[in-house]
């Protein structure tokens, strides 16, 4: 690919990131918030640490997503049995429950979307590039 077609790509990218993330209802939280919950629903309780990793942000940054998303009783912590000094985060009820209508409205938006503009061997191929975008964003090569 050359650089003006990266820089398209990264440019439409942007563009649907951001209305997907405008399509948010309630309480705005940032992606990393929306993110962090995401993880521990699929992945459980874990400590501050596994999910900075897995949102590959610092430690100092978690702990503020965590802290407002406890304040907001979306997340509880309790003591990690495996390590006294750590705290497992936990999803709440209240927590599952925003992360679902959360989903379930953008995801509404989204599958209007993609029926309204889109053809089928459209919709497949956002199917595959999605595959694709995921692999990439989840790789660990360094930045050229």
């Amino acid at each position: 690919m050359t650089q003006d077609e990266i820089d398209a790509l990264a440019e439409d990218l942007g563009v649907f990131a951001r209305r997907l993330h405008n399509e948010r209802v309630g309480p705005h939280l940032g992606a990393t918030a929306v993110h962090a919950l995401g993880h521990l629903d699929r992945h459980g309780p874990m400590t501050a640490k596994s999910l900075a990793r897995l949102e590959r942000v610092t430690p100092q940054s978690i702990a503020k997503t965590v802290a407002t998303l406890e304040a907001g009783g979306l997340v509880s912590r309790r003591s990690d049995p495996s390590d006294g000094r750590a705290h497992l985060i936990d999803l709440t009820d209240a927590g599952a429950s925003a992360l679902h209508n959360d989903r379930r409205v953008r995801n509404r938006w989204f599958t209007e979307a993609v029926h309204a503009e889109c053809t089928d061997a459209e919709r497949d191929l956002l199917l595959i590039a999605g595959r694709i975008l995921r692999r990439v964003g989840n790789s660990n090569n360094p930045p050229p």
